[in-house]
């Protein structure tokens, strides 16, 4: 078994996820599948503070029934927002888990959202 980081996360995160690790074969593959997800993990050093300060706010302001999520907006004059979605990772696992005991897999439309 390697002992790099980065493959140890993917094999974590597919555990995780009850999904499969996807080897680096040089293809272009995500890293991880998972219940009709593509997951790409990106293992870093560290994370900006001003992230985690952003993602600890939307736990804190979520009410004790909701589920925090972050949406991160990038917008530039002349184009098109464009936005990603942060969510825990425990509450994406489980969300995942969820699916899958249901054998309903998530399904995105045109506009990105879930049902």
């Amino acid at each position: 078994m390697s002992t790099q980081r980065w493959k140890r996360a993917e094999r974590e995160i597919a555990a995780a996820l009850g999904g499969q690790r996807l080897s680096n074969t040089g293809a272009s593959q995500c890293d991880v599948r998972a219940a009709g997800w593509a997951v790409q993990v990106k293992t870093r050093h560290e994370l900006p503070a001003w992230f985690w300060a952003a993602v600890e706010q939307a736990a804190r302001d979520a009410g004790p029934d909701e589920r925090p999520a972050l949406v991160l907006n990038e917008v530039a004059q002349g184009r098109k927002a464009r936005r990603l979605l942060v969510l825990d990772f425990a509450a994406f696992a489980a969300l995942i888990g969820a699916e899958t005991t249901n054998n309903r897999p998530l399904q995105s439309t045109t506009e990105g959202t879930m049902p």
